[in-house]
């Protein structure tokens, strides 16, 4: 019976060993980890910068969205403010002061006082503008008060010379002012002078001035 020889036995066990090392094995296995974390992190990182990206486009639009909400909250404000204003010039104009009726009712207080001449006369009327808190419906809570004063100057030729007297109380008693001046030192005396001649009358004469306060209204 023949005999059989290999003579690579040894070759091919050697082989057999180095194909069965454990250390091999636990290189070929990291560098396997290796490679799967790689591809995780390729994928977390990829994942990020698509986040990232979507995050910046977000923010663009919300930033659109804001800018144009901040824009119609402040149109949406002076809409209401005009109106607010229109609203206060349409009171004043249907509630203006009529000066036509007071400078009416004021030649009326001459009557039957013959010695007094109007020399000059001055009105007055101003508004002065307070800045209120804003309401607890955000509407501007600013608000005017008027007003309103006559500063009459005279001569008083009378042979009394008091006759200046007589006209004040004429002004306090023309119903007129009297629903509208106001109760206390409505008709005030602000100048009188002492008797003194003047060229072309007889008598001396004395000069004076009255200021007429009307009633303070809130607009």
């Amino acid at each position: 019976m023949p005999i059989k020889i290999n003579l690579l036995a040894e070759a091919q066990a050697l082989e057999d060993l180095r194909r069965k090392d454990p250390v091999k094995r636990a290189v070929l296995a990291g560098a396997l980890l290796v490679a799967g974390a790689l591809v995780f992190s390729s994928s977390v990182q990829f994942k990020v910068m698509a986040s990232k990206s979507e995050l910046s486009s977000l923010e663009t639009t919300w930033k659109g969205i804001e800018k144009n909400y901040a824009n119609s909250v402040d149109t949406h404000r002076r809409t209401l403010e005009a109106e607010e204003r229109l609203t206060a010039l349409q009171q004043m104009v249907t509630n203006r002061f009529l000066w036509g009726t007071a400078l009416n009712a004021f030649q009326k207080t001459l009557n039957g006082i013959d010695q007094v001449q109007v020399m000059h006369l001055k009105t007055e009327q101003n508004y002065v503008v307070t800045e209120d808190a804003r309401s607890k419906d955000g509407k501007p809570g600013g608000r005017a008060t008027e007003k309103i004063a006559m500063i009459i100057e005279a001569l008083d030729s009378s042979t009394q010379l008091n006759t200046h007297s007589r006209y004040k109380a004429s002004l306090a008693n023309e119903p007129f002012f009297q629903n509208y001046l106001q109760k206390t030192n409505g008709v005030l005396l602000l100048s009188l002078s002492a008797p003194q001649a003047e060229s072309g009358r007889k008598n001396p004469v004395v000069k004076f001035s009255l200021q007429c306060s009307f009633t303070e209204k809130v607009r």
